[in-house]
């Protein structure tokens, strides 16, 4: 009887650790600011990428800590829907900046949290806001959770992204993205500034962008509910007990 416990026991556990868990990936970021203030925590370390079963997350890693106003624009590309995105440098929240090719959907963050918005239609369209998850101001890092379905996302969807900031003042910084290669950008004289319209920031073309290629891209992984981990854990411990009698 030992052994037969034995065996429906480690076949439970082989089940349950055989089924999908939320996916992460982490994406390091070229650590480099361009202009002068650190005011939005000045460059990204790394950003990191994870999905639950409807829900996706972002946790954008600084070198500096966030001042109160804070600028990211993750930009997302639907691999393969690029030409059903919109291709112009009009982030609804004023910066000139997006992705040349065709960007579907974005979260822009300020202060407190961040708004998903998803191109549909010919229009951006609003989904609700969120706070932040952990971090944000006077921290190193902010995690931001947004329904994938407000990003017009669902499992097995791949997309590449980028993570754009654009400070307006204090210290005049021009734009930058997460997935830079090296250094500084050509427009490193602060004359290159999209938050007042004398330039624009496109990820799909800024010099050693990674955009478009698999070191920007992310898979959304089929993840269960909880209730089905529970319906699944009722089931294993179903047999189990049926075996012991």
């Amino acid at each position: 009887m030992k052994t037969k416990t034995a065996f429906i026991s480690a076949l439970t556990l082989s089940m349950l650790a055989a089924l999908p868990a939320a996916a992460q990936s982490i994406y390091a970021g070229s650590g480099v600011a361009d202009g002068g203030g650190p005011a939005d925590g000045a460059a990204f370390s790394s950003v990191v990428v994870n999905n639950s079963a409807s829900t996706i997350n972002f946790t954008i890693n600084s070198t500096q800590p966030m001042a109160s106003y804070i600028f990211y624009s993750i930009e997302i590309q639907q691999v393969g829907q690029g030409a059903n995105g919109y291709a112009g440098f009009a982030n609804p929240w004023d910066p000139a900046v997006g992705i040349s090719t065709g960007e579907n959907a974005l979260i822009n963050t300020y202060g407190s949290g961040a708004t998903p918005i998803m191109y549909s239609g010919g229009n951006w369209v609003s989904g609700s806001s969120v706070n932040y998850d952990a971090g944000g101001t006077g921290s190193t890092f902010a995690s931001i959770t947004v329904p994938l379905s407000s990003l017009g996302l669902s499992a097995g969807n791949s997309f590449y992204f980028d993570v754009v900031s654009s400070y307006t003042n204090p210290g005049g910084q021009a734009a930058y993205g997460a997935l830079d290669n090296t250094g500084y950008i050509p427009e490193s004289d602060n004359n290159y500034a999209p938050w007042n319209g004398t330039s624009y920031y496109d990820s799909a073309t800024s010099p050693n962008s990674f955009f478009g290629t698999a070191a920007s891209e992310y898979t959304v992984q089929a993840v269960p509910e909880p209730s089905t981990l529970a319906l699944i854990g009722l089931g294993a411990l179903g047999m189990l007990r049926r075996s012991l009698r």
